[in-house]
């Protein structure tokens, strides 16, 4: 590792074009004309670029333009909320953070988090951004939901603690904890709007300021900034526009987190393409005013945004010590994961490493997360329910919806399992009521299970529309003696299916997710998860 004194020699060193490169982050993927990518790299020479789930034949590309183009090491970043398998090129996933809630294991959420930091290294990511550490106080927020861990401050602390501590372990990857100054409080969704955390100073202090001081006092590298005000602790732009995201602030930047927390690390945007950033200022400026207001890398910036950095240092308006200040926090990060001179140790380590342990600790996360909610009728687990008997599946779930294509291999482990186990198996996607009419004479059981969170929608709303509730209609299916709804996302869905006798969640859609509430249903696991969410009315928090 170099020290910081040769850290600054070299930030000092670079001509105002490179110093402009380092702060930006493009998102690249396939759709992307190849010469387009190779002409912004060569012009523009980035810090780092986002790649996702692409082929590796796409970022090995991308690799290699960044090696030959740019004379300071590049970092590759990765979305990794939940799993290796968000953001490399492998299947390997864990549950969503609402599990690691319910099963509330802070050692093996570092140890899981710690494999999976390993997995994806091995891949060339080098910044985790996650995780994600909000606070999920409000149950209609569209786009928390089941990405947080719970609805209570200090287990948020506990569990998001471990996640960072994993990430980090052996300068692996670096952590991103976020969306900095919290979300979860409003009912909207930034990418299409400026957000709102509506708190006072004290209570802001006493809940998100504890998470954010605490995962700053366990060495963080980088904290994202999003796109939600916080008018406690800022000034209304104008009676339009209201408050000023968090990216555009510099009393939440500069004043709050990085002098009243004290954060010395990297500070990230959110994705600068959303509506809560850009509705605020011309697309020419932003990139501009949010390193003026102290924000640090730019993710999913624009090549333009190259000129408009230089241009502002050249005319006064962004100091130039104020970029080189962010580049610094830049290379800081980059060195504390061996980009500067230990990558080909850190390759040849990882060489050796079979990397399978994650597959277990998936495993035992999802067990662990299942969680009874309701059982009124006591029919789960089903210990009388012979092989070879009928079973009904009712998924209900988004439709394809601006690119999110939800389809049926989706849920197709709940089928596969059952199968496994001898059952004849009927599997319907969100039918009308008159598919289901005669379910009471077919089945045996029948198991209604909804995927609606946003681990597979970000949109507006997560409340049950038509398509989710026409399987109910004219009660048919309430009729059943033997039915079972269970929630393959979040445990709010009570709210719009409050008749349900019988109600289980599993938090997550992933395969293991699936595979364990199989095993529960017929009582070969014990369902042990508890609630890291409360419902007033409705469920109490169970950890």
């Amino acid at each position: 590792m170099l020290t910081e004194k040769q850290l600054q020699e070299w930030v000092d060193s670079l001509p105002l074009d490179e110093l402009a490169g380092q702060v930006i982050n493009y998102e690249i993927g396939k759709r992307h004309d190849r010469e387009w990518v190779k002409q912004i790299i060569r012009d523009t020479k980035p810090g780092s670029i986002y790649y996702g789930r692409d082929d590796e034949e796409l970022c090995q590309y991308i690799r290699d333009l960044q090696d030959e183009a740019c004379s300071v090491p590049t970092m590759y970043v990765a979305d990794v909320e939940h799993g290796p398998g968000c953001g490399a090129p492998i299947d390997q996933l864990l549950p969503v953070p609402m599990a690691w809630g319910a099963v509330n294991d802070p050692d093996l959420v570092e140890a899981a988090h710690h494999e999976t930091a390993k997995m994806c290294r091995k891949y060339m990511r080098h910044l985790a951004l996650s995780p994600v550490s909000d606070i999920n106080f409000n149950f209609r927020n569209p786009l928390v939901n089941t990405r947080a861990v719970s609805d209570d401050t200090d287990a948020v602390i506990r569990l998001c603690a471990a996640a960072v501590r994993g990430f980090q372990k052996d300068g692996m990857m670096a952590a991103c904890c976020k969306h900095f100054p919290g979300d979860g409080m409003d009912d909207r969704n930034q990418h299409f709007l400026t957000s709102i955390n509506s708190l006072s100073k004290e209570e802001w202090m006493n809940t998100y300021g504890r998470v954010y001081k605490a995962m700053i006092d366990e060495g963080v590298m980088s904290i994202m900034v999003a796109h939600i005000a916080l008018p406690a602790f800022d000034e209304k732009v104008d009676d339009i526009l209201g408050y000023p995201p968090a990216t555009l602030s510099k009393n939440l930047m500069t004043g709050l987190l990085k002098g009243t927390l004290g954060f010395d690390g990297c500070i990230v945007s959110d994705a600068m393409s959303m509506i809560g950033a850009c509705a605020m200022v011309p697309a020419e400026r932003l990139a501009v005013e949010y390193l003026k207001a102290g924000g640090d890398l730019i993710l999913f910036a624009l090549p333009t945004d190259h000129k408009y950095i230089i241009e502002a240092v050249e005319s006064g308006d962004l100091p130039l010590e104020r970029l080189k200040d962010a580049v610094l926090r830049i290379f800081r990060m980059k060195n504390k994961v061996g980009l500067f001179g230990e990558e080909e140790a850190i390759q040849a380590k990882l060489a050796n490493d079979p990397l399978t342990a994650i597959e277990a600790m998936d495993q035992e996360l999802a067990d662990r997360s299942i969680t009874v909610i309701r059982n009124a009728r006591g029919l789960f687990p089903q210990k009388n329910l012979k092989p070879g008997a009928k079973i009904l599946q009712v998924i209900v779930q988004i439709e394809e919806t601006n690119g999110n294509n939800v389809n049926y291999r989706a849920m197709a482990t709940v089928e596969e399992e059952l199968k496994a186990r001898g059952y004849e198996v009927t599997t319907l996607v969100n039918p009308k009521h008159y598919d289901v009419k005669d379910a009471v004479e077919k089945y045996d059981l029948v198991l209604l299970n909804c995927r609606v969170s946003s681990s597979n929608y970000q949109g507006g709303t997560l409340r049950l529309g038509w398509g989710q509730v026409m399987a109910l209609w004219r009660g048919y299916l309430m009729q059943h003696p033997n039915l079972i709804f269970t929630s393959f996302g979040d445990p709010y869905k009570l709210y719009d299916y409050p008749f349900a006798h019988t109600y289980i969640n599993t938090y997550s859609p992933t395969e293991s997710s699936q595979r364990a509430f199989v095993k529960a249903l017929f009582g070969e696991i014990e369902a042990v998860g508890k609630s890291p969410v409360a419902h007033e009315g409705f469920f109490e928090r169970g950890i």
